[in-house]
């Protein structure tokens, strides 16, 4: 080879190593097959998440990436807006089938209540921002739900569609500065993907350090795993080890992918540095295939059933997820067992198959035939529009039944007012349970509106937790709600009476935080927010306040007094402020709105009221000057027992929380017991 001055010499390896690194991998395929292996046998068997779904992560920015540095220098350099329209019309299509079937199976099989928040995950799916949804769910103590969601998997679709559109702008920006400067493609991915690799790591360490249920769903804690995958392209063809180390290489990242499950607690310790662990075993693996035949893993990995399933792994992934929810909602187990798991294993495999052959090849084939810049434009509108008109129409025929109950519900629906006016027409028999399964949402109480002016608080830890009616500034009297979701369920009892006498309604609540000083709370922060709480009590020096001073159990414990229920008394009677000690409600040891939607007759949900509550109030220890006793029992337990459904109006909306319709119709009960001081 003759050399001149200024040239650049590479061996022949090397330039083969660069070659090959743009080839067909079939023994990828094979490693994504192994990845969507794990995530299913490990959701299916385990019970457990395998890690799988961050070599998936991994491995599309991969090849998004080699797609991009590959033409960036080229003569035909990569359209961004078309690039990534088209990345959509790759994904949409099998995605929007698969929301489709779930809303069909949620209406066939799952119970009414979690409708509701199917709908509001299939936007979040379709808009994929369902990562977000689920992130503020598993921190809100308000979003406990027994049903698992069917599609709570789709929150990897999402951060992966978030990280598609950066990577498709960073890359673009990447490709101008080699176009315009002449600069290596390899360096600067490189260097803008090293970067971004080092700050969302450093990002997700300390992001899942302190609070990692919602890192775990977090797209900036996870981008460092998209950027290995970038990483990977720009230096694969500069790693060029031995045989034997390739080999050694290969097989240590497999056996490492293959038990990462069964040894690290992926769902309590991701996405922080343990996961370097999937996603360095799978970098691992594919360095080992990159070279010439070897003894590693590529051979296993690139043959044919793996391949073939492979090749599958988009659609069984979007599938398997449905099919075991459903699964055991339908049989009403806990888990799906050697037989059933085969069962949800084999239907997955065969709906993922028609799903491939049915949408996802069609629609390539559709994009090979026809270059036209509109296909990939129409694919997106179609595959929105099958998902966007179903569930819209769901919703509104929702709406529209629900419209014409609440038109009904003074005569269909009186709740408690039939036990406290015997005057009142027995209420239809035929008429419809309230609240309704799809409002079940809605049944937790909330104001109007956060507090303002001199009523909010500067402490930051009360910020979001203050909310009041509208008129409360111009209120002659207030009265503020203080304390744990039951003095917040109460509230929705006390606002009646505060629009017909004027009053203004503060509620300053937090999920979990009683106001016994020494109960120990849901929350960690439990301690300090209720400090910060009475100080801003005690500073707008309200004309009452309401709190919750007892707590029932449906176990073994007997109702009994907030531990430290005493002090807080203590502190509002030295601020002169009058305090009303609500008695607490039963707690079930099942949810009771579950049980009434299903039983035939709601009788077969009542409990004694022993079973909860003790025989006599605890709280009458607590009488004493400026505290007034409310005790609304004879009411949501009728002749000692606990039913669920009072004329018509179902009491709770799950195991221990009243249901706001209730509540709301315990006001005049609630206003015979108010001290004359707000008469």
């Amino acid at each position: 080879m003759r050399v001149t001055p200024g040239s650049e010499v590479r061996s022949a390896s090397a330039d083969r190593a660069d070659e090959g690194r743009w080839a067909y991998r079939p023994d990828i395929d094979g490693l994504r097959a192994v990845a969507i292996l794990l995530v299913v046998t490990y959701h299916v068997w385990i019970g457990r998440v395998s890690g799988g779904v961050d070599v998936f992560l991994m491995l599309s920015a991969f090849f998004l990436t080699r797609g991009f540095v590959r033409r960036m220098d080229g003569p035909t350099p990569v359209r961004p807006v078309a690039h990534l329209i088209g990345i959509f019309r790759r994904l949409l299509p099998a995605a929007a089938v698969t929301l489709v079937g779930v809303l069909a199976l949620a209406w066939t099989f799952f119970p009414p209540a979690t409708w509701r928040a199917i709908w509001e995950q299939t936007w979040a799916s379709l808009l994929y921002v369902q990562n977000a949804l689920l992130a503020a769910d598993a921190v809100d103590y308000y979003a406990r739900a027994e049903v698992p969601s069917p599609l709570q998997h789709f929150w990897s679709m999402s951060v992966q569609g978030q990280a598609f559109v950066l990577w498709v702008v960073i890359l673009a920006g990447c490709q101008i500065v080699v176009r315009r400067f002449g600069a290596s493609p390899d360096r600067v991915v490189g260097l803008v993907f090293g970067a971004v690799f080092a700050l969302s790591l450093a990002y997700s360490i300390v992001r899942t350090a302190a609070e990692q249920q919602s890192a775990y769903f977090d797209t900036g804690a996870r981008l460092w795993e998209f950027a290995a995958g970038s990483l990977l392209v720009v230096v694969l063809p500069h790693v060029r080890p031995g045989p034997v180390v390739r080999a050694l290489l290969g097989w240590a990242g497999l056996f490492g992918l293959l038990v990462l499950g069964l040894v690290v607690d992926v769902q309590g310790g991701f996405p922080g540095f343990l996961a370097l662990w999937p996603v360095l075993c799978a970098a691992a693996v594919v360095v080992s295939g990159s070279g010439v035949a070897s003894g590693g893993p590529a051979r296993l990995l690139a043959s044919r059933p793996l391949r073939f399933l492979g090749r599958d792994a988009y659609a069984l992934y979007l599938v398997h997820w449905p099919i075991l929810v459903t699964f055991l909602i339908v049989t009403g187990r806990e888990g799906a067992g050697i037989v059933g798991g085969t069962l949800v294993i084999v239907l997955s495999l065969a709906l993922a198959r028609a799903l491939t052959a049915a949408v996802d090849t069609p629609v390539r084939e559709w994009r090979r035939s026809d270059p036209s810049r509109l296909v990939p434009i129409a694919v997106v509108v179609v595959a929105t529009a099958v998902v966007v008109l179903p569930v819209t129409a769901w919703q509104v025929s929702s709406e529209l039944e629900a419209r014409a109950v609440a038109a009904r519900a003074a005569l269909a629906n009186p709740g408690a007012a039939v036990l406290h006016d015997p005057t009142l027409p027995e209420p239809p028999a035929d008429a419809v349970l309230l609240p309704m399964p799809a409002a079940l949402e809605d049944e937790w109480m909330q104001l109007d509106r956060p507090c303002t002016g001199d009523r909010a608080p500067t402490a930051e830890i009360l910020i979001g937790t203050c909310n009041e009616t509208t008129h409360t500034a111009r209120a002659g009297r207030t009265i503020v709600v203080v304390g744990d979701s039951h003095s917040q369920q109460i509230t929705a009892a006390l606002v009646p009476l505060a629009e017909q006498n004027g009053w203004g309604v503060i509620m300053l609540v937090k999920g979990g935080c009683s106001m016994g000083l020494d109960e120990p709370g849901m929350d960690p922060t439990c301690d300090a927010w209720r400090e910060a709480a009475v100080d801003h009590v005690e500073w707008m020096r309200p004309d009452a306040v309401v709190t919750v001073v007892t707590r029932s159990d449906h176990g073994e414990s007997d109702e009994a007094l907030r531990p430290g229920i005493d002090r807080f008394l203590d502190r509002m009677g030295d601020a002169g402020i009058e305090v009303l000690g609500i008695r607490d409600n039963p707690r079930f040891g099942f949810d009771m709105y579950s049980c009434v939607a299903e039983a035939s007759d709601p009788v077969e949900c009542a409990v004694p009221r022993a079973g909860s509550l003790a025989d006599d109030n605890p709280a009458v220890v607590l009488d004493r000057a400026g505290v007034q006793l409310v005790d609304l029992t004879p009411w949501i337990c009728p002749d000692d027992v606990c039913v669920g459904v009072v004329g018509n109006v179902v009491l709770y909306r799950d195991d221990n929380h009243l249901s706001r319709t209730y509540a709301a119709t315990l006001a005049p009960l609630l206003a015979e017991q108010l001290p004359p001081s707000l008469g």
